[in-house]
């Protein structure tokens, strides 16, 4: 959405890493603590998968100078599906430019895009120019006061924050590989492909970067099961091993099942379950998306 030589758009792969340190400096500004490395990974954990929300950037000549972070939930009070204005953020030195209120109005259009009923957010008390922006664009404050209490991290969260080095191999032993890195997803995969693909009725992956993941022996056999994608294999045994989408070259999925110790991670989705064999059954309380929308 050019605006003179302003733009609000989606943000690149390439540019996260310095949303993420805006991010930072933002979080700051309101007392938050979450180290550089929690915060980079929260927002790597958005971006990869957008049915949890969205990011928006504004741009001015190709400079980053603001933000706004979109959640999504599900919420009884609006009556379904609703947006979260987690963030936003623009340079201090850029204020009073019109540049807040472009990144507010393109995230209204990107939060009725997803099927959002609403949209709610905060203000921190004092912080008067950011109370007239949004009374300026329809919101209207209400009577209560947010409450929060932090919780003791799930192991499933756990396991991010104390990672320890994660290696597989293929059934027969021909093939190895390592992983240095926490995944950002670990999902369970309902998609046609992957059925055929391993005669599983689904296949459960793990995300992880690219540069974390290193094969150590043996060299797993390539199969493009389509235009967008290249699988890896064991060619002696027929183990699935990864999945790799050639438009996100900076990340890889790896087969669960075959990781020495599947039990370290742990799902937290089901994907394109608009694909799920009528006859399985899983009686779990994970989310749920039709789609993978990666």
């Amino acid at each position: 959405m050019p605006q003179g030589d302003l733009e609000i758009r989606a943000p690149l792969a390439t540019e996260l890493a310095d949303l993420a340190a805006l991010l930072a400096t933002q979080l700051r500004e309101h007392g938050n603590e979450l180290a550089d490395t929690e915060i980079g990974a929260a927002a790597r954990g958005m971006f990869h998968r957008p049915q949890r929300g969205q990011f928006l950037i504004a741009c001015e000549g190709g400079r980053l100078v603001g933000f706004a972070a979109l959640s999504f939930l599900w919420t009884l009070e609006h009556g379904g599906r609703n947006a979260w204005l987690d963030e936003l953020y623009v340079l201090p030195e850029r204020r009073g430019h019109g540049i807040g209120e472009a990144l507010l109005h393109a995230a209204l259009e990107a939060a009725r895009a997803a099927g959002a009923l609403a949209i709610d957010l905060e203000i921190e008390t004092g912080h008067e120019r950011a109370a007239s922006l949004y009374q300026r664009n329809g919101f209207a404050p209400l009577r209560r006061t947010r409450w929060a209490r932090a919780l003791t991290p799930h192991p499933a969260t756990a396991e991010t924050r104390a990672f320890r080095a994660l290696a597989g191999g293929c059934f027969c032993g021909t093939q190895r590989y390592r992983i240095e890195a926490p995944p950002i997803g670990v999902g369970h995969c309902h998609c046609h492909m992957c059925r055929r693909a391993t005669g599983a009725p689904f296949v459960t992956w793990a995300t992880v970067p690219s540069a974390a993941f290193a094969v150590t022996g043996g060299t797993p056999a390539e199969l493009r099961s389509s235009p967008e994608a290249c699988r890896t294999f064991c060619a002696a045994c027929g183990t699935a091993l990864t999945f790799r989408l050639l438009a996100q070259p900076s990340w890889v999925d790896v087969t669960v099942g075959s990781l020495d110790d599947p039990q370290a991670v742990h799902p937290r989705e089901h994907i394109w379950t608009s694909s799920q064999l009528a006859w399985l059954h899983l009686d779990d309380d994970l989310p749920r998306y039709p789609r993978n929308e990666r």
